[in-house]
């Protein structure tokens, strides 16, 4: 858990829900938002930037496709004793 304040998914309006929302869909994740996302919830004029940034760095820039991108983050986060 985050020692951040961050904006609940509950109390979320605005840009930061939409956020919320699109993180969500993407993912599917159970148990709700990642807190990687949420430590944004108190800037909202990053969050969108943060999720661009993240997305462009980590799918699409290597011409290894989506599946192995994910692999090779994978295998790195569980060396790293990374969750995310």
């Amino acid at each position: 858990m985050a020692w951040v304040e961050m904006v609940e998914e509950s109390r979320a309006t605005g840009i930061v829900k939409e956020e919320y929302e699109r993180h969500y869909a993407l993912i599917k994740k159970k148990g709700g938002v990642a807190e990687i996302i949420k430590v944004f919830s108190l800037r909202p004029d990053l969050l969108n930037a943060r999720v661009e940034f993240g997305n462009a760095m980590t799918f699409g820039g290597s011409g290894l496709g989506r599946y192995r991108e994910e692999l090779v983050a994978t295998s790195i986060s569980a060396q790293l004793g990374c969750k995310f």
